[in-house]
């Protein structure tokens, strides 16, 4: 019985590793990306702010962090490592 759980598991297992690997090029390349955008965004609201919609430039200063690695992509880091230790409590259950 536990043969068979093995060779069932085997490629759950096999396509959470490269979902996981390829998920993680994708966060790091996106983290980059988003960073150049908060930059951006974070300055346009300083204009904002500086011309005197205030409204306005706290929404985007809100935004600008979310795009930072410390708002989306903190989050997507976080369900990665969930997924990440799914997948290694299934290793140690069928495996152990």
């Amino acid at each position: 019985m536990k043969i068979l759980l093995k060779i069932l598991f085997a490629p759950v297992i096999a396509l959470l590793s490269v979902s996981i690997w390829a998920a993680t090029k994708i966060v790091q390349l996106s983290a980059i990306v988003l960073n150049f955008i908060a930059i951006a965004t974070a300055l346009g609201a300083v204009c904002i702010l500086i011309d005197g919609r205030t409204a306005h430039g706290i929404a985007g200063l809100v935004a600008a962090f979310l795009l930072t690695p410390f708002g989306l992509p903190l989050f997507s880091i976080i369900l990665l490592g969930q997924v990440q230790r799914f997948k290694c409590w299934i290793q140690d259950c069928v495996y152990g």
